[in-house]
């Protein structure tokens, strides 16, 4: 019996017994017709009350009982249609007659009235039982912005030792973000000189919560809450066992977005996530870039045809200030323009290719040459890392004990960078990840930099980096893993060492070497890695003679051991 004649024998059908059965018996006796009539029988004038008075003749139900019951039956229905109690008086019956209940209309409309609230019930608590197991959201019971927001975030804890070489000299090195932000050198100051002898062990993290906002079709919100130094473009590690100071936050992003409906023009301003196609040789991975950027795809449509499409061209620019001066019309930018192609073929290979070029404007200090003029304080970098060829724009006072030492790049920075990635699929769910970075600095003028540096320079201008991966490409469930090696070699004056790895030879250019890492999930979303970076440096003459440093000698080593725990949602 299905559900609906179950309810059927519930408390509220029960009045509805005695009318029943006279219909089912005319039903059944249609039933009876149907079938003799599949075997040739003529039973065409067969009727209800044949079947039933062949019923009571052969002794299957009892006259005196069937009668009672058509009795009641029809008092009740006098009684629901409001008659008065007086019986009239019955019609003379010719013999053995039988009579069959007749279902009036508001005893149909009562029966369809139950089983329409039975199958209401019955589809609402089938509905409400998957909208439960699913979480569904009830119509109107939660405002319309919440379906347009997508939270995201990962968590990281770090363990990372640091080993000196044992060919390392301390004082060799200027710490020259720090001299910059105290304004000068103090003879008394500890901080003054980068650490190049003793080994480190710390303990660090990195937390990010972001959301994607959907405003439309066409345009979405983006904004993203990062730990780190908030002075630090390119880390957003947080060293611990710092109790006297909680984690300092700041929003690493917060852009608005457009992206035509066939995904072929985006186009994007505030702060936002790299927009070009490179490694970290050139920009460090949690670099974000700010200003306006856009990308075209030509060849993207909406069409089906487009999954079919093999080559896909692209082309994507930018502009972004680096320093606004209230006081100049001098403001620090970076332009850049990328051009490329991806090509996918039908075994799910892809090569992708792109061809870089990169401008700084305002980007080489100018020198003040009145000790304690401070004109030209602006041009000096807010943020650095080792390697690039300095000066101090800054005139010596001799009436001051600090000797008021402020660094800016002595060179311009013009940069060609190819990149060039080809990911091999053919061994899936293994991929092999071949990939080549390769920038030249063209804005180095040889002549320039040594009359502002005082002596001559030679130019170190080229950069490489090669990387062989294999494994899943992506660590998303438990025991994906992925083991690469990665060649780096770096010249001082290749890239602007402010934006370049912050890992590698701890951060900065002027260094060669290798880096090892292997990746393996622990469960889903949840990986762990292990790196191994080895670095040493190439040339080594960062800073000029008559600042009383050695500036090195090319023997600086750096080996560091990173164990990460990742977890993202």
């Amino acid at each position: 019996m299905n559900d609906w004649g179950k309810r059927g024998t519930g408390k509220r059908a029960r009045p509805l017994h005695t009318a029943l059965l006279a219909a089912l018996l005319g039903h059944s006796a249609l039933g009876c017709s149907l079938a003799l009539a599949e075997d040739g029988a003529d039973i065409s004038g067969v009727t209800a009350q044949d079947l039933l008075k062949l019923l009571v003749d052969e002794g299957v139900i009892d006259k005196e009982k069937l009668h009672a019951l058509a009795e009641k039956v029809q008092a009740r229905q006098r009684a629901a249609a409001g008659q008065t109690a007086a019986a009239e008086a019955k019609p003379a019956e010719a013999p053995g007659t039988v009579r069959v209940a007749y279902v009036p209309a508001f005893v149909r409309d009562q029966i369809r009235d139950e089983v329409r609230i039975g199958l209401k019930e019955d589809v609402s608590r089938d509905v409400m039982a998957q909208a439960k197991q699913e979480r569904w959201g009830l119509p109107g019971a939660l405002p319309d912005w919440i379906g347009r927001i997508k939270w995201y975030g990962d968590m990281r804890v770090r363990e990372e030792s640091i080993f000196y070489g044992s060919g390392n000299v301390q004082g060799d090195y200027l710490d020259v973000a720090h001299v910059n932000a105290v304004g000068g050198l103090d003879p008394n100051d500890p901080n003054v000189l980068l650490n190049t002898t003793e080994n480190r062990n710390r303990l660090r993290a990195r937390l990010r919560l972001g959301l994607v906002a959907k405003v439309n079709e066409r345009f979405e919100v983006g904004a993203r809450i990062v730990s780190g130094d908030q002075n630090d473009p390119v880390s957003t590690n947080q060293t611990l066992g710092n109790y006297d100071r909680k984690w300092q936050t700041s929003f690493d992003l917060g852009y608005l977005k457009y992206t035509s409906l066939d995904k072929s023009l985006t186009l994007a301003g505030g702060r936002f996530d790299n927009p070009f196609f490179s490694t970290d040789l050139v920009w460090d991975s949690d670099l974000t870039f700010e200003g306006v950027a856009a990308s075209w795809w030509p060849l993207r449509s909406d069409s089906l045809n487009d999954m079919f499409r093999a080559f896909d061209p692209f082309i994507t620019a930018g502009a972004f200030p680096i320093r606004e001066v209230e006081f100049s019309s001098k403001d620090r930018w970076l332009f850049g323009t990328q051009v490329g192609f991806q090509y996918d073929w039908s075994n799910q290979n892809r090569l992708r290719t792109a061809l870089s070029y990169y401008r700084y404007t305002n980007i080489v200090g100018k020198y003040s040459l009145i000790p304690g003029d401070h004109e030209y304080d602006y041009t000096a970098p807010l943020y650095l890392q080792k390697g690039n060829t300095l000066f101090s724009i800054v005139a010596d006072d001799p009436d001051t004990l600090k000797e008021e030492w402020l660094f800016a790049n002595a060179s311009d920075y013009k940069l060609i960078n190819f990149f060039a990635q080809y990911d091999i699929a053919r061994f899936a769910p293994l991929h092999v990840l071949l990939t080549l970075d390769y920038v030249k600095n063209i804005g180095f003028d040889k002549r320039a930099v040594s009359e502002r540096v005082g002596f001559p320079i030679d130019a170190q201008t080229d950069g490489y980096q090669f990387s062989v991966a294999v494994g899943w490409p992506v660590i998303a469930k438990a025991r994906d893993w992925q083991l690469a090696f990665t060649y780096r070699y770096l010249e001082r004056d290749a890239v602007l060492a402010a934006f370049t790895d912050s890992d590698f030879h701890q951060g900065g250019t002027d260094a060669k070497g290798y880096e090892l890492k292997f990746d393996y999930g622990i469960a889903d979303n949840t990986w762990i890695t292990l790196r191994w970076l080895s670095s040493n440096e190439i040339d080594g003459d960062n800073y000029p003679d008559h600042f009383g440093l050695s500036g090195g000698s090319g023997r600086l080593g750096i080996d560091t051991l990173q164990l990460d725990v990742n977890a993202k949602f």
